[in-house]
C-alpha cells in the first residue's frame, strides 16, 4: 500500500478502539470522486479513472440509516482491469477468477463485455457497472415477466398475457417487480432477490441513494468496514465479510477467534499485490499473533507472497504482499498449475 494511505490510516485514527474511526473513514475516500456526475445520476464505470471503480464503497449503504443488515458481505470485482492483465497470468488462476467475478453479472440481460465492474452486497443484492442500452434490458426484463393465462369457455379457450406495470423512475433508474426487483440505468444493472424481513424495493432505492450521494456509506456505520477497507488501495478483486457493530453477529473463520475478514488482490504487469486483513473480539487477540502464526501455518498457500509482515491497529491485524503475476494462484495451495478447483477453494467460504 502506497505509503501516503497508510499515514492516512493512522493519523486519522483509524482503529477499532477509537470512537472517532467512521467519521475519519471518509477522508479516504477520493474528494473527486463523482464530481462530474449530477446528484441523480450514478457514477460510470472505468479502470481508467472512472468513479465506480475507484471508489466501489459509493454503492455501499449504511445499515444504520438503511434496511440493509449490519453484517452484510462485499465481493468487488474490477472486471475492466483484471481482464487488462489476463496475458500475465495463469490460464488456470484466471479462469478461477473470471467465473467468480462475472458472478454479479445477469448474463441473460447484459453483455459480459458491456460490463466493467461488478459488486455482490450480501447474498441478495448484484450490480454490473458498465455501458447499457435500459430500454433494450427493460425490454428483457418485461417479456421474461410476462405470464400466460388460458381462460375457457364451452366454445373455446382464449390464451391473455398479463401486462407488466410500468417501470418506477427513481433518481436516473428503471425499477421493475416488487419483489424480485431490477433496476437499471446506463451505467448500472441491479438484481435484488427476495428477503425476509426486508423490502427489495427499498434496498434497491437505498443502494441508488448512496450511490447519489444521498445517504451514508458502510464505512460511516461499521467500523469493522471502515478500518478494513481503510488498507486498500484500489482493488481489482475484494472480499470483505465484516462483525455487526453490536456484536451480535461473528463470523468465526478461525477458531471461531477471528469476528470479521477481508482479502484483496490488485494485479500489475509483472507484479500482484495482496492485502489481508482480519478483525477480532479485542486488541489483545490482534496482538497475539494469530495472523503471523496463520500465515506461517500455511506456507503454501503464503509462501509465494513477498513482504507479508503484519502491522496491528486496535482490533484489526494486517498484511500485504506481492507475488509475481504469473504466479498468482488464488492462495490455492499449489499454484496456479495445479488446477482450478482446489480441496479449499468454495464459493460460499472466501477464507
Amino acid at each position: 500500500m502506497p505509503r501516503s494511505r497508510r499515514t492516512l490510516l493512522k493519523t486519522t485514527g483509524l482503529a477499532l478502539s477509537t470512537g472517532t474511526l467512521a467519521s475519519a473513514a471518509g477522508c479516504l475516500s477520493d474528494p473527486l470522486v463523482g464530481s462530474n456526475s449530477s446528484p441523480d445520476e450514478p457514477p460510470t464505470s472505468s479502470s481508467s479513472g472512472g468513479t465506480a471503480t475507484t471508489d466501489f464503497t459509493r454503492w455501499l449503504p449504511d445499515p444504520t440509516t438503511t434496511p440493509l443488515r449490519d453484517d452484510y458481505g462485499i465481493r468487488y470485482f474490477d472486471i475492466e482491469g483484471i481482464r487488462s492483465h489476463r496475458d500475465s497470468t495463469h490460464e488456470n488462476a484466471y479462469s478461477r477468477l473470471e467465473s467468480q467475478m462475472l458472478g454479479p453479472a445477469s448474463s441473460e440481460y447484459v453483455d459480459a463485455a458491456a460490463v466493467d465492474a461488478a459488486i455482490q452486497i450480501d447474498f441478495h443484492m448484484k450490480l454490473a457497472l458498465g455501458s447499457f442500452d435500459p430500454k433494450e434490458i427493460g425490454e428483457k426484463i418485461t417479456d421474461d415477466g410476462q405470464s400466460t393465462t388460458a381462460t375457457s369457455t364451452q366454445s373455446h379457450t382464449t390464451a391473455t398475457r398479463t401486462t407488466w406495470p410500468e417501470p418506477e423512475r427513481y433518481r436516473g433508474f428503471d425499477l421493475y417487480g416488487t419483489e424480485h426487483v431490477y433496476a437499471v440505468s446506463k451505467h448500472a444493472l441491479m438484481e435484488v432477490s427476495p428477503m425476509r424481513e426486508v423490502d427489495a424495493v427499498e434496498c434497491a432505492k437505498a443502494i441508488i441513494d448512496t450511490s447519489a450521494a444521498k445517504t451514508s456509506q458502510y464505512v460511516d456505520g461499521n467500523e469493522y468496514v471502515a478500518a478494513m477497507l481503510g488498507v486498500v488501495d484500489a482493488p481489482h478483486a475484494l472480499w470483505c465479510y465484516p462483525e455487526a457493530m453490536d456484536g451480535s453477529t461473528s463470523r468465526g473463520f478461525r477458531k471461531d477467534i477471528i469476528t470479521g475478514g477481508l482479502k484483496s488482490w490488485r494485479f500489475g504487469a509483472e507484479t500482484t499485490h495482496l492485502t489481508w486483513a482480519n478483525t477480532y473480539p479485542d486488541a489483545e487477540t490482534a496482538e497475539s499473533g494469530e495472523l503471523s502464526n496463520y500465515i506461517d501455518s500455511e506456507s503454501d498457500r503464503f509462501g509465494a507472497y513477498d513482504g507479508l509482515d503484519v502491522k496491528i491497529e486496535g482490533r484489526m491485524a494486517w498484511t500485504d504482499g506481492t507475488i509475481p503475476t504469473e504466479e498468482f494462484d488464488h492462495l490455492a495451495p499449489g499454484g496456479p498449475g495445479e488446477g482450478v478447483t482446489t480441496s479449499h477453494q468454495s464459493r460460499r467460504s472466501p477464507f
